[in-house]
């Protein structure tokens, strides 16, 4: 399919989700439950009959898609892990290597050392486009009319270089698109007055970026651009933070939450105290150490909009803690993941998320953390994907390094290579990517 073509129909498919969606948070709490328990037996009766891996999963625990009539049902069916999901997306890539030219490859940020691509088909692509609006929209971003300035994802096919679109000329849907890692240190100064200019509805930019932004703002007497929405993402938002971005940038403070594997499944609006779950495309469970629904524990997640590559009780890697009311559970609170700093000399700080990517580039690489050791020094620990034999120890050492020496446009940090047979998790069970140690 040309590419044009795809993409037209991309856009079609999501303007029809969006149509689809709710636009606001149902208040109805009965009706509420009621959809997300039939559009629970959907998609596994889905999944039971047309995804192979899921027929597996059901007839080794003895299960049918008769088991599964609520929410809580989900609780019978077996976590799938990272690795798990891994392996999956890997013997379906290996299976049919000819579909898989038409799919959407996404990749994750890295930010629990092993590496992960998976796939969607362009309706599960359009959809998860179209939930991401709509989830502005619940907190009043009008998309068709408003500004959005966000930052360059992972898997992002955008060209920030390139100018609006014909559509955008018009004033429909503008976006402008920022390679956050471009700004440090004085280069805050540039991304304030970037954001002073272009005057967004609606700011999407890390955590990290956001509270280096309010800082350098307030060291050196400068005001920023309060828009109507503004959305940390990436990373979580403690209650230190929420004060230094709500005093900054003002009250629209949106904190949505999600992973790359399943797209963005609950939200925080402005001025409440409790996390929405989107009924229509998400279930959320917490379970304790037994595998039992809890109030607090993992977090399992669950798409009810992916048809062909549906995510069913996936352990996201974070703990939270929920609320249960008139049968809809809302979360309290979430311990996400961390992303630490890499430190510069002159004291500059840059977000690490660059450097999670290359292993994106790559293939052979089972697992990967950075430590950095001194202002100069990072040791690259990696593991080998004993499947895979494509690229050579000496290989992947040498792109690591031609890579980070692009990265900082220059040979700034040495790096000291550490192959290991496995990368063990830090005391709290998660593993950090990037640990800084300076």
């Amino acid at each position: 399919m040309a590419s044009f073509v795809k993409k037209e129909l991309k856009n079609a498919m999501t303007l029809y989700y969006l149509l689809k969606l709710d636009k606001k948070v149902p208040t109805d709490r009965k009706k509420l439950k009621a959809r997300q328990d039939r559009l629970v037996h959907k998609t596994m009766k889905r999944a039971y009959n047309h995804v192979p891996y899921y027929r597996g999963k059901f007839e080794e625990n003895g299960l049918t898609p008769a088991d599964f009539k609520t929410v809580e049902d989900l609780v019978k069916f077996p976590v799938m892990t990272r690795k798990d999901l891994r392996e999956w997306m890997q013997s379906e890539f290996a299976a049919h290597p000819k579909e898989a030219e038409d799919w959407e490859i996404f990749s994750t940020s890295g930010s629990s050392g092993v590496p992960l691509k998976f796939a969607l088909t362009h309706r599960e692509a359009a959809c998860m486009n179209a939930n991401w609006i709509r989830v502005l929209m619940f907190a009043g971003y009008k998309p068709f009319t408003g500004k959005m300035l966000s930052f360059l994802t992972t898997h992002s096919k955008v060209d920030p270089k390139k100018g609006d679109s014909w559509v955008q000329k018009l004033g429909i849907m503008r976006r402008k698109i920022v390679p956050e890692h471009l700004y440090v240190g004085e280069g805050m100064r540039d991304l304030i007055e970037l954001v002073n200019d272009y005057k967004p509805d609606c700011l999407c930019f890390r955590k990290n970026v956001l509270v280096r932004m309010a800082l350098y703002a307030k060291n050196h007497g400068m005001t920023i651009h309060q828009p109507k929405v503004y959305t940390p993402v990436s990373e979580m938002v403690d209650e230190m933070t929420r004060k230094l971005l709500l005093e900054t940038y003002g009250p629209g403070l949106m904190d949505a939450y999600g992973c790359n594997e399943t797209g963005s499944c609950a939200v925080r609006l402005p001025g409440s105290d409790l996390y929405y779950i989107y009924a229509d495309t998400h279930v959320l469970n917490l379970i304790d150490e037994d595998g039992n629904l809890a109030d607090e524990g993992k977090v399992i997640g669950t798409t009810l909009y992916k048809r062909d590559f549906p995510i069913i009780n996936y352990e996201i890697g974070d703990t939270a803690t929920s609320e249960t009311i008139d049968g809809v559970r809302y979360i309290k609170t979430i311990k996400g993941r961390t992303n630490d700093m890499v430190k510069h000399e002159g004291g500059i700080q840059t977000s690490a998320t660059e450097l999670m990517k290359i292993p994106n580039g790559i293939t052979g690489v089972a697992q990967f953390r950075y430590v950095q050791t001194a202002i100069d020094e990072i040791h690259v620990l990696l593991v080998k994907d004993p499947g895979d034999n494509s690229h050579s120890k000496e290989e992947i050492e040498e792109f690591y390094s031609r890579k980070v020496e692009e990265l900082y446009g220059r040979p700034e940090y040495k790096l000291v290579f550490e192959w290991m047979d496995e990368i063990p998790p830090d005391e709290n069970g998660k593993m950090r990517c990037f640990i800084c140690r300076v």
